[in-house]
């Protein structure tokens, strides 16, 4: 999943993002009305980014990270693109779970522990056209971050609790 790198964290208000920002499970509000199931894409070593080595704030981009990238679809469809990363000694201790998931959502992992917190969410525009923007935040568990990205596909506003029915995110 190739991204751009800049990342900027959501105004108080910003009207665009504001819906991206709900608490919970969005796997959880995507299966009340449809089949959610995960396929793998990849799930492995693979080396931090510039913007990822910033965010689990490694020394510099290019360190050995484990990396999760998977497609959530409902319905058959694809829904979201999510790219979840964390260090060597994250993957080694709190996020050893990571490993395990295969095609079991992020969320059962995530929302299992109530120690585990989440900090603010940042976003950014993929060069799709009229795709949403894509969002990032930081999990914490055991002092080890998890950073997830995702990235969605044209999902209807109801399809995720979110705004007027029938509402798309379009490209600004």
């Amino acid at each position: 999943m190739t991204l751009p790198l800049s990342w900027k964290p959501a105004a108080p208000i910003a009207p665009a993002t504001r819906p991206m920002r709900r608490p919970g499970s969005l796997t959880a509000r995507l299966a009340k009305n449809g089949a959610v199931t995960v396929d793998v894409r990849t799930s492995g070593w693979g080396h931090a980014r510039a913007d990822e080595a910033a965010a689990l704030r490694l020394p510099r981009p290019g360190l050995r990270v484990y990396v999760r990238e998977v497609v959530v679809r409902k319905d058959g469809q694809p829904a979201v693109l999510a790219r979840s990363i964390t260090t060597i000694a994250g993957i080694r201790g709190p996020w050893h779970g990571l490993r395990k998931l295969g095609r079991q959502p992020l969320a059962t992992l995530l929302w299992s522990d109530p120690r585990i917190r989440r900090g603010p969410f940042e976003f950014t525009r993929l060069p799709l056209g009229s795709r949403p923007p894509a969002r990032r935040s930081c999990f914490w568990r055991h002092g080890e971050p998890l950073v997830v990205m995702e990235a969605f596909v044209d999902l209807p506003w109801p399809d995720v609790g979110w705004l007027p029915r029938r509402r798309r995110w379009l490209a600004h």
